[in-house]
């Protein structure tokens, strides 16, 4: 049974997401893993989410497969005067953006820390975290 985070990022590839919802500020996420195809619910608390809609209103499993990535925002994105800020040049920007990376742009380095998204034909959810520790893990019944 997969038991930290770590282990349910290492086991994300090829991960099939069942059901998302966000309310209350919390962000939730259902995946089929696909290495061990144990069914997973994670919690994340955010103010801060993006959605593929376009692919997410697909039914066809190929859309819905992806896998878990989490960055260190301060690895990712430029930072002046304690704010993440945009790439300068057009091209960066709009990959950036594309990414949904803009999330972060004008938030606070100190309070922002992670970059959380599940990957796929595009990255389907992506939110900002606070703390990775935050996250809360439960094993579904498959």
């Amino acid at each position: 049974m997969t038991a930290t985070l770590s282990d349910v990022v290492k086991h994300s590839g090829d991960s099939l997401l069942q059901a998302y919802s966000y309310a209350n500020g919390q962000l939730t996420v259902t995946l089929v893993l696909g290495e061990n195809e144990q069914q997973v619910s994670l919690t994340l608390p955010t103010d801060h989410v993006a959605f593929a809609g376009n692919y997410l209103a697909k039914k066809e499993d190929v859309y819905r497969t992806c896998r878990i990535v989490i960055e260190d925002l301060a690895q990712v994105l430029a930072v002046a005067n304690g704010v993440y800020v945009p790439a300068p040049g057009f091209g960066p920007f709009m990959q950036q953006a594309r990414a949904s990376y803009a999330l972060a742009y004008g938030k606070k380095v100190s309070e922002w820390k992670y970059f959380f998204s599940l990957v796929g034909y595009g990255r389907l959810v992506s939110c900002l975290l606070v703390e990775l520790e935050a996250i809360t893990i439960a094993h579904l019944a498959g």
